[in-house]
């Protein structure tokens, strides 16, 4: 008897698989982009690229300029010069030179500076959104 009830809950177990199978699609649904922003080569337009398209192999350095791309949209933001590994090191000690007079603030002073830096986040939200 316990064989006929092991061949009844695998047939059972059988039928739900299948009808769970008959409920997906049998094609997955696609999206249509527009890449009407793509050259003939392959490359994208400088002026208001749709959709980011890494290039084939290693790029230039000679211009040293970097390529920014809108995180959400792909919008092509423009090219910005690339900083100089000295350039990136000065940077570096400007940010710690400011930490360390942010660390010497008291809470008050911290707490000033951030209630306006938001009053001018919230007065300028559309222009920073942009």
């Amino acid at each position: 008897m316990a064989f006929w009830w092991t061949l009844i809950v695998l047939a059972f177990a059988f039928a739900i698989c299948r009808f769970l199978l008959m409920l997906i699609p049998p094609n997955v649904p696609s999206i249509d982009i527009d890449a009407s922003d793509e050259l003939d080569d392959g490359s994208q337009t400088q002026e208001s690229g749709f959709i980011y398209i890494p290039p084939k192999g290693r790029t230039q350095q000679a211009d040293r300029k970097v390529k920014c791309y809108e995180a959400a949209t792909k919008n092509y933001l423009g090219c910005f010069p690339a900083l100089t590994p000295a350039e990136v090191k000065d940077r570096v000690a400007q940010a710690r030179r400011a930490q360390k007079v942010w660390a010497k603030s008291s809470f008050k002073q911290r707490r000033q500076f951030l209630r306006i830096l938001l009053k001018y986040i919230i007065e300028h939200q559309k222009l920073i959104c942009e």
